[in-house]
């Protein structure tokens, strides 16, 4: 196995600089919350992702594996520029969803909150309640998608501390599974902070997608642990999307669209600005300060996973942080504009 995970490593940085060097899938600007890189990279990281994951889904869970394919594709035709506009990609993503929620009967229950399972007790609106996470969740991930390692990072440690709380052995992953899949995402994770790869719209998509399934699934197998120590797992990329969401309904855009006012654009203008570090530095020590918070946050919520009040607690600590955070550098990003 070690040798076929050699030769796909091989592979994979050969397909990359072909792809590079073809300019196939290269994102010469990036979108609107993807800026700070000036070098044309290739989109290739949801590519990469494809095969190991359509091996590993095949037997098990093929209703997933058709999800995801068709997520990527989504994705895939986005990073084309074939299919850009945004309400288009969140409608097809939203079909996509709802037929994979519905055939799979997939719930996200109980939440231990008794006014809202009371309401979730109706099918339909569970599945739409469920409907609604997987969106916030997948768009949210898209946005943070931003800077490099951020995304591929924040999986990483998810899928790090699944595995040390034994969770991820409930679907019946094993050992050797699990570390094959962590070391090429970390191998990813690499290739994408030295600049060589971006995951791409289908990488976010089908990558985010895949984490829910996983984390809804552990949950409604092991539902003795609290409810809140999987939203904590999803918490910044889904809160960084509902937050944009209400910032620019305040404002009165587009929620759908990208935009440059996100908490990681934030830090990475302020670290910039201050120490005057160079593009790839600058985007990879932002990514690094953000994903080290929450790696600390998890470690301390792995340690704790049947205590509801102390995932709350621990949660109103990272919504604070974020927005106490965001205020800060907005504000500091204005006293550099005036200088």
């Amino acid at each position: 196995m070690i040798i076929y995970i050699l030769i796909y490593f091989l592979i994979v940085f050969y397909l990359n600089e072909i792809l590079s060097k073809k300019n196939f899938l290269r994102s010469n600007t990036g979108h609107e919350h993807q800026l700070f890189v000036n070098k044309s990279v290739p989109l290739s990281g949801g590519i990469i992702f494809l095969m190991p994951f359509v091996y590993l889904l095949f037997d098990s869970y093929k209703l997933v594996l058709i999800s995801y394919f068709f997520l990527f594709i989504l994705g895939f035709l986005a990073d084309l520029n074939y299919f850009t506009s945004s309400k288009k990609r969140f409608f097809f993503q939203f079909i996509i969803i709802f037929i994979f929620i519905n055939l799979i009967k997939l719930e996200v229950l109980p939440t231990r909150i008794t006014a809202v399972d009371n309401f979730l007790q109706d099918t339909y609106i569970s599945y739409i309640f469920t409907i609604f996470c997987f969106l916030v969740l997948i768009n949210g991930s898209n946005f943070i998608d931003g800077l490099n390692g951020l995304l591929i990072g924040y999986i990483s440690i998810v899928l790090f501390y699944l595995y040390k709380t034994s969770l991820i052995l409930s679907l019946g992953v094993s050992n050797d599974i699990f570390w094959y899949i962590l070391i090429l995402f970390l191998f990813i994770l690499f290739l994408n902070f030295s600049n060589k790869l971006f995951l791409g719209d289908s990488g976010a998509y089908s990558l985010s997608f895949l984490l829910g399934f996983i984390l809804i699934k552990i949950y409604n197998l092991n539902n003795l642990i609290s409810p809140y120590f999987i939203i904590l797992l999803l918490w910044y990329p889904c809160f960084e999307n509902l937050f944009s969401i209400i910032r620019k309904f305040v404002y009165k855009s587009n929620p759908l669209n990208p935009d440059s006012q996100h908490l990681h654009q934030y830090l990475f203008s302020y670290i910039k600005k201050k120490f005057n570090f160079g593009d790839l530095t600058t985007n990879n020590l932002s990514s690094l300060i953000i994903n080290i918070f929450n790696f600390f946050i998890f470690f301390i919520a792995a340690s704790k996973l049947y205590h509801t009040k102390i995932q709350l607690f621990l949660l109103a600590i990272c919504i604070l942080t974020y927005v106490l955070s965001y205020k800060i550098l907005k504000k500091k990003q204005k006293l550099f504009k005036k200088k």
